[in-house]
This record gives structure tokens, C-alpha cells and sequence, in this order.
């Protein structure tokens, strides 16, 4: 007797419901730090607003504006991460002149308000020359071509990311970049506010900040990692990985 084996075509139907789980988490993943960055601001921003007993001086309409123009990026980047989660592209590409002018703004303001911070040799909230400074004397003019170079940093990213606005896959890591580069700022308010109540951190600004922000930096290229198995060849590209 003869038994004829009949073989039947297996299909797997997982690899769409991985590869969709996959995007959802891509999508996700740039909601999340939209909002950690906004907390670190408020973190770091807000205190010496709601305790002005440290503060050097009062706000001014400059750093006023530049705080808004900060505030309305992290906005605008929370606001179009969740416009692609939800996907209404359409909007999406429609707020993005709002995002040039805004990044505009930033570069300008943060510009003027790092020059009037270095005509006074301290800053007004006091935040930043707690963690910079361990000897209590004036900023010197070296200490300020360091914000000067992330603002510079921030608009290179910010205009390759328009610059890349047809290929989502460069552009949203370039915006990513973008934002998480003006993470060092927060950072140093943060450490200066605690350092006026526990000395020690005075001066500890640079050694907390630096490596915090190259670890936020490369926070993307280990997502890309886990999520999708290999960084990005942009992303490797751009930080030499």
C-alpha cells in the first residue's frame, strides 16, 4: 500500500503584526520624548520662578520671550509626534512653517539673551553660575561660546531636517536631534537651583550635563536597536556610530 503524503502551504501571519507593533512603538517612541523634555524644562525652568529668594534679578521681556519661543518648540514637537501617531500627515506638513519660525525665534532670542547675560557676567536666575562657577567670580567671555555653538548646532539641525522634509525616516531624526541637543540648557538650570542648597554640586554643571546629553543624544540610535534590529544608517552616519 502506497500513502501519498500531502504537504499544505504554511503561512505566517505574524510578521505584518510585528512589523505594525514595530511602527506603533517608532511613532510612540517620539511622543515620549517630546513629553521627558518638556518635564525636564519644567524641572529645570521652573523652580527658580516659583523661588525667586536665589534669583540675581527679575525676568525681562527678553528672557521672557526666549522661554515662550522654547516652550512653543517642545510644543510644536510634541504636537507633530502625535499628529503622526494619529497619522494626519496632512496637518502635520502644514504646521511645519510654524516650526521654522519658531526655531528662528529661538536662535535670536537665545542669541540676544546670551549676550546680555555676558555684559552682566551672571545670569539673571542665578541657576547657571551656580553650576558653572565654583569660585563665585563673573562668567568670563569663553563661557559663552558654548551656548553660542548650540544654538548654531540647533539651527543646522533644524534646517537638514526641513532640508530632508520629504523623507520622514531622516527628517524626524534630525528634529529629534534638534530637541534633544537643547537639553543641556534645562539640565544646568537643574543643577545650579539644587546646588543652592547643597554647595557641593557648585561648578558640577559640565560634569552632569555633557554626559546626560550625549546619552539623550544616542537614546534614538539604541531605540532604533531594539525596535527594529540595526540604527539607522542616518543616525550612524551623523554620530559616527
Amino acid at each position: 500500500m502506497k500513502i501519498t503524503a500531502i504537504s499544505q502551504p504554511v503561512t505566517v501571519e505574524m510578521v505584518p503584526a510585528v512589523t505594525g507593533t514595530r511602527e506603533r512603538a517608532d511613532r510612540w517612541f517620539y511622543v515620549r520624548v517630546a513629553l521627558f523634555m518638556i518635564l525636564l524644562s519644567v524641572a529645570g525652568f521652573v523652580p527658580s520662578i516659583i523661588d525667586p529668594s536665589r534669583r540675581n534679578a527679575s525676568f525681562t521681556p527678553l528672557t521672557a520671550a526666549h522661554g515662550i519661543a522654547a516652550a512653543a518648540w517642545l510644543l510644536f514637537f510634541l504636537t507633530q509626534a502625535a499628529l503622526i501617531e494619529t497619522r494626519r500627515t496632512t496637518i502635520h506638513r502644514r504646521l511645519g512653517f510654524f516650526g521654522a519660525v519658531v526655531a528662528v525665534a529661538i536662535i535670536v532670542l537665545g542669541y540676544l539673551v546670551t549676550i546680555q547675560t555676558a555684559r552682566h557676567g551672571y545670569d539673571l536666575s542665578g541657576d547657571l553660575h551656580r553650576a558653572l562657577s565654583r569660585s563665585g567670580r563673573p562668567f568670563g567671555a569663553a563661557g559663552f561660546l558654548f551656548p553660542l555653538a548650540e544654538l548654531l548646532n540647533f539651527g543646522i539641525l533644524v534646517a537638514a531636517g526641513l532640508w530632508y522634509r520629504h523623507r520622514p525616516d531622516i527628517h524626524k531624526r534630525f528634529i529629534l536631534l534638534a530637541t534633544v541637543a537643547l537639553a543641556n540648557e534645562p539640565i544646568l538650570h537643574l543643577v545650579g537651583y539644587v546646588a543652592g542648597y547643597w554647595p557641593s554640586l557648585h561648578g558640577a554643571g559640565i560634569i552632569i550635563s555633557v554626559p546626560m546629553t550625549i546619552l539623550l543624544l544616542f537614546t534614538s540610535a539604541i531605540h532604533d536597536r531594539v525596535s527594529q534590529g540595526r540604527i539607522h544608517p542616518f543616525r550612524c552616519g551623523y554620530l559616527f556610530c
